[in-house]
């Protein structure tokens, strides 16, 4: 008799551990939608943080033409705090993303970021079936290194670069929802974008999306609460063949944080 409940245990474990997660059938399709891609661009955007003026600066590049990677396209940006809130938060990221040129699917997202304590190094790849990550952390107090290793097996899952792209590309109607798993560092999450209005901001017509985040268990695929933002962030995108990022307003665990765009310049 024992055995036979050790192999009903075994069998109804396996059953859990294969079923899939009730959010999972609410996932958007990973084909890209009928809107033309975005051509290659620079972006530039100016970083407010709880109002003060020019807290950072963020750079964001579309298949640039320096890259030297014709089998992928190419997605880079860097970051970095400045004025007083470089005194309060320092902070430096260089981020490079390789995407599949005809899908616009991830293939590696390489990041570098360094604040006041240390930098961190990473890499995550992107497969058919899972996503692995590495991490080394180095201390710039006594140059002590740590590393971290993980994988995440599910499919299909998307970088921070792949899914503005591909939210990018939807019909984008109002009451639209789009949700995608994205990986961008050591854990997954659920990414939801509801469009919530086509309106005038800062004088150009935009689509207005509401967007939140949970975190995914990588175990047992429950969603978690992600508790360094506060309530969901707004982007306003522009409502034109480019639908570049006009603006973010976002309140995380640090404050309240603007991300306004500056310029704009076709490669």
């Amino acid at each position: 008799m024992r055995l036979l409940e050790l192999l009903l245990i075994v069998l109804a474990t396996n059953s859990l551990a294969t079923a899939e997660p009730a959010w999972q059938k609410d996932l958007t399709s990973p084909a890209a939608g009928d809107h033309p891609p975005l051509a290659p661009c620079l972006l530039d955007f100016q970083v407010t943080w709880n109002g003060i003026l020019d807290s950072g600066k963020l750079r964001m590049e579309f298949a640039p033409r320096d890259a030297k990677k014709p089998a992928a396209y190419v997605v880079r940006s860097s970051a970095t705090s400045i004025g007083l809130a470089a005194g309060l938060f320092p902070y430096q990221s260089n981020f490079w993303s390789e995407l599949d040129p005809a899908s616009f699917k991830p293939l590696v997202f390489k990041a570098e970021e360094t604040d006041r304590k240390e930098t961190t190094t990473s890499r995550t790849r992107h497969f058919t079936d899972r996503v692995e990550f590495q991490e080394t952390t180095q201390s710039l107090a006594t140059s002590a290194t740590t590393q971290k290793n993980r994988v995440f097996k599910f499919s299909p899952v998307f970088d921070i670069f792949s899914a503005m792209l591909h939210i990018r590309s939807q019909k984008l109607d109002d009451g639209d929802s789009i949700k995608l798993v994205v990986h961008p560092f050591g854990t997954p999450y659920l990414l939801h974008a509801d469009v919530r209005a086509h309106e005038l901001h800062l004088d150009r017509k935009t689509i207005r999306l509401s967007v939140g985040m949970r975190k995914i268990d990588r175990n047992t695929l429950d969603l978690l609460p992600y508790k360094k933002m506060k309530k969901d962030a707004t982007i306003w995108l522009s409502d034109d063949a480019e639908r570049i990022p006009v603006e973010l307003r976002a309140a995380v665990f640090i404050g309240d944080i603007r991300v306004t765009l500056t310029g704009h310049q076709k490669l």
